[in-house]
């Protein structure tokens, strides 16, 4: 029921869901009404109050989270909104986490200052660090919020309400993202051999949001049933490959140090393979990014050995962010 509407014009909509955030009505709620919450008027202890968000990597909790930040009536409520990202709180003084925080929003003349803090972790929380830090906290003006998302379900013992857990779309949702994105302004029920075939890589991608993007335009550019075939063949290895090695589904892995194995999907014998390690993302869009990207190796569009540093995805909705890769290319 969250998802937006199918109106007449297809390629519109292909170009909405390009450039918007899908899916997430209901988190995005739930998060804002918690940030609007008042406290009680009798407590009189300042008890800073801490939703945590927890949910896989590339679920798009980061994405969540700034589209609230961006919300107006969030915008209004606090005077002063500010960003920690890093992966772990466990070497961060006072002093050092404020110099780390990126402003997102100041509103010097609101009537009340009222601040909220948002901390994207990669990894856990040392429990001392936490702590340390929640007291300094502590005597920010009353109102005051605070969000920490991470991967780790351990975040949970430092919330003073119930967390938010961001799952992966239902199915039905996810096939009209993918499906509005891998046929643009074609009807999926003028090729129904096409439509097939993108029906079963949806139930192969397992939800992640990057797998679609990266899919849908792929297919855009070679819209045939072979091809699509092919896609579909080196997908399903792809995951059968990198799941044997590394015992979970690529997309997921948690501990750094496990190479990715991929290789091209537009060969009909591919002659090389990648080694994708460590994939991190870096903040703004405006920063300089490797020119050979991941989609330039799976299409055979860059021709290169050797060990690389490449893009492995460029997200194009707040927070804009880049993700990079070190890869190394290998002949078979």
């Amino acid at each position: 029921m969250s998802c937006p509407p199918l109106y007449r014009q297809p390629y519109s909509v292909y170009l909405s869901l390009d450039r918007c955030m899908f899916g997430r009505s209901m988190e995005k709620d739930t998060i804002i009404e918690f940030l609007l919450r008042s406290e009680p008027p009798n407590n009189a202890v300042n008890n800073l109050g801490v939703l945590p968000i927890i949910g896989p990597t590339h679920i798009g909790k980061s994405t969540l989270v700034e589209h609230v930040c961006h919300d107006e009536k969030v915008r209004n409520h606090f005077s002063l909104i500010s960003v920690y990202r890093g992966n772990d709180l466990k070497d961060e003084t006072e002093a050092s986490f404020r110099d780390k925080c990126v402003i997102k929003h100041q509103n010097d003349q609101a009537s009340e200052k009222r601040l909220l803090i948002v901390i994207e972790l990669l990894e856990d929380v040392d429990e001392d660090a936490w702590k340390r830090l929640y007291s300094c906290e502590r005597s920010m003006p009353r109102g005051s919020k605070m969000i920490i998302t991470s991967r780790s379900e351990n975040i949970i013992r430092f919330g003073t309400t119930e967390p938010l857990r961001v799952k992966r779309l239902p199915v039905e949702a996810y096939w009209y993202l993918f499906r509005t994105a891998a046929f643009g302004s074609d009807d999926p029920e003028q090729h129904p051999k096409l439509a097939s075939i993108a029906l079963e890589m949806v139930d192969a991608m397992q939800g992640s949001f990057i797998f679609a993007s990266m899919g849908a335009d792929v297919l855009r550019a070679n819209f045939n049933t072979r091809c699509w075939s092919r896609i579909l063949t080196r997908l399903r290895q792809y995951l059968q490959k990198n799941a044997s090695l590394i015992g979970e589904y690529p997309d997921d892995v948690k501990v750094k140090g496990y190479p990715r194995f991929s290789w091209s999907i537009i060969k009909e014998k591919p002659d090389k393979y990648f080694m994708l390690h460590d994939i991190y993302q870096r903040d703004s869009a405006h920063e300089k990014v490797p020119q050979i990207s991941l989609s330039d190796l799976l299409t055979d569009r860059a021709q290169t050995t050797g060990k690389h540093e490449i893009l492995f995805w460029k997200s194009r909705i707040p927070p804009y962010f880049n993700y990079i890769c070190k890869c190394e290319v290998r002949d078979m």
